[in-house]
């Protein structure tokens, strides 16, 4: 997505995290979030200390639907507010994925293992397949992740313009 990319020739970007500096302070921040939240119907967000997660309506989410954290902390950069940002998967959907490759990569580990020293006994295994079925499986599911990152870039786009807009700051600056 070009709104995180620092670097254009920079392809692949997973869970995209950006900085945003504001000359607002924390409570003036949390304010203006707030105030939109409850303003804005097409987005929900939930509070816990100084992180907020904003997501879409539950008859609006999808399995692909994207969610955006943000950690709201004093700034170190200069006087004002940072709010360090997350924009990806649900929590679920990224568990799955990662389980998934965790399972592919184990599973070809341990295999690859056994086949490769039965091939060092003389005795070739059809245990070697596992090598190019894992990479097609990796393959797959890396395929069906980028479609999901497709279909929900509009709800992506559209939770950025609402962070944008509700933290009300002409000086924000992306770090």
């Amino acid at each position: 997505m070009p709104f995180n990319k620092k670097n254009p020739t920079d392809v692949i970007k997973v869970r995209p995290r950006f900085k945003l500096h504001s000359t607002l302070n924390q409570e003036e921040v949390m304010n203006h979030i707030f105030q939109m939240l409850d303003n804005d119907s097409t987005v929900v967000g939930r509070k816990k200390y100084n992180k907020l997660d904003i997501t879409l309506p539950k008859n609006e989410l999808h399995y692909w639907s994207p969610e955006l954290h943000i950690i709201i902390e004093e700034s170190d950069f200069k006087e004002g507010t940072c709010l360090i940002c997350m924009l990806g998967p649900q929590h679920n959907v990224w568990l799955t994925f990662v389980a998934t490759y965790t399972i592919i990569g184990l599973f070809t580990f341990f295999g690859g293992m056994f086949a490769l020293v039965k091939l060092q006994l003389g005795t070739p295994s059809l245990w070697l397949l596992l090598f190019p079925l894992a990479f097609i499986l990796v393959l797959g599911v890396y395929i069906i992740s980028y479609f999901g990152k497709k279909k929900g870039h509009q709800q992506s786009i559209h939770l950025l313009r609402f962070l944008y807009a509700s933290i009300a700051d002409s000086e924000i600056l992306r770090r």
